[in-house]
């Protein structure tokens, strides 16, 4: 969509990241991952909402399916801010630096994807 914006094909091999500066957008997926760190956040500073405590909870018992497991919604945020981050989100200053790495971290990851 941004190419047609501009007017430039792909046979001119210009990056996406050139074009995404000529057209002033913002990048949607690092835009949803800021947003769903700010809502981690937010939600497990809280005191007993419910929202916490489902945002931590673990629902499987017995045995898992063969093959690779479902990711968790927990697994992305593991990843970035390690086994403890249930209590660095009190720290408000570490989890805003934290953001950032985790919106890069998964747009570069899913940029591997598709190359």
């Amino acid at each position: 969509m941004e190419r047609s914006m501009t007017g430039k094909r792909k046979i001119e091999k210009i990056n996406h990241q050139t074009i995404r500066n000529l057209t002033k957008t913002q990048d949607i997926n690092a835009k949803t991952r800021h947003l769903k760190w700010r809502w981690v956040g937010h939600i497990l500073r809280g005191k007993n909402k419910w929202s916490k405590v489902i945002t931590t909870w673990y629902p499987r018992q017995g045995h898992r399916k063969r093959g690779r497991p479902n990711g968790r919604w927990e697994d992305e945020i593991v990843r970035t801010a390690g086994k403890l981050w249930t209590r660095i989100t009190q720290d408000r200053t570490e989890w805003k630096r934290l953001e950032e790495a985790f919106a890069l971290k998964q747009a570069d990851d899913q940029e591997l994807d598709i190359v």
